[in-house]
């Protein structure tokens, strides 16, 4: 699918200007921006959205392409914009070193108990204990995409052991690297400290993080969830801290956001709960992975990242 002389391209978000000049200036060149109120919207062929989509269907009968500036694409599914002949893309940039570096920065505060050198700081308190650390554990990473990766390949250079599960065929080279599909889920759990949830969120991944996969996880490990609430079963992990497997839980991501006030999360001793952050990117890093794609969609070429309607990501 390749551009034409006259697209337009609407932009939405919370800071649409910024985003503007980021992209803009990525290409060199202007844009054919218009705004959610300009009275020609309704006439773009493109639509760079860095927000959720409006409550509301947009009506954009020109519509040939969506470029959502988050990675996971959920809230576009069933959407009427959405339609046969429209594609969507979704963006990357600098997620994967971002989420891993959120990945690390909390298991490392958490093993290193940040929060106790803090206390003892605020009562003036010297006394010394004896810090954990990530090495020699083993990391489980559930959904080994683009974003996996990265996050292995740091647990790596930490020199953490990983595993790692993928939808798909496994070669056995890469089952040698420690990569598998579902039936290989049970026994690296029973093997794994640590557990990141990067799945995303489709019908197949609805409560996956169920009562019985947490049973199945080794007594003490920690699970991570910086994907999407709906993949967790939220019962069935309160349950499940109880019993030690996981013992702690990490979560950036919940089924209603913002988290309700009356969530068990917020007071539970030992959940960390952080404002689904471990994803948020620039408007810089947004407008720059447009720019990419508008170049490449100015020259006839295949887009980056197009989301595949059958699997939803």
């Amino acid at each position: 699918m390749k551009g034409r002389s006259d697209d337009l391209v609407l932009i939405t978000g919370d800071d649409p200007a910024a985003l503007a000049r980021a992209a803009s200036a990525s290409v060199g060149e202007p844009i054919p921006w218009v705004g959610a109120g300009d009275e020609r919207a309704s006439s773009a062929t493109v639509w760079f959205a860095s927000s959720l989509p409006p409550a509301a269907a947009l009506e954009l009968p020109a519509l040939r392409w969506i470029h959502c500036a988050w990675a996971g694409v959920d809230r576009w599914v069933g959407r009427p914009e959405w339609r046969e002949e429209v594609m969507l893309t979704r963006t990357i940039a600098d997620l994967p070193r971002r989420m891993a570096d959120y990945v690390f920065g909390y298991l490392l505060a958490m093993e290193l108990d940040v929060a106790r050198s803090r206390r003892q700081q605020e009562e003036r308190r010297w006394e010394r204990w004896t810090a954990g650390t990530l090495g020699g554990k083993t990391m489980l990473i559930v959904g080994h995409g683009e974003i996996g990766r990265v996050v292995g390949a740091g647990a790596k250079a930490l020199g953490l052991r990983v595993l790692a599960l993928r939808r798909g065929p496994v070669s056995e080279t890469e089952r040698g690297e420690g990569v598998g599909s579902s039936e290989s889920l049970p026994a690296f759990l029973a093997e794994a400290d640590y557990v990141v949830n990067l799945l995303p969120a489709t019908a197949e991944t609805e409560s996956f993080w169920n009562a019985s996969r947490f049973a199945a996880m080794k007594r003490g490990a920690v699970f991570v969830n910086v994907s999407r609430g709906r993949s967790v079963d939220d019962a069935a992990l309160l349950a499940g801290l109880d019993q030690n497997r996981p013992a702690r839980a990490i979560l950036d991501v919940f089924r209603a956001e913002p988290l309700p006030t009356e969530s068990p999360y917020w007071a539970h001793s030992r959940v960390w709960v952080t404002a689904h952050v471990a994803g948020l990117g620039t408007d810089e890093t947004e407008g720059v992975a447009f720019a990419e794609n508008w170049r490449r969609w100015r020259a006839g070429e295949a887009l980056a990242h197009v989301v595949d309607r059958a699997r939803g990501y």
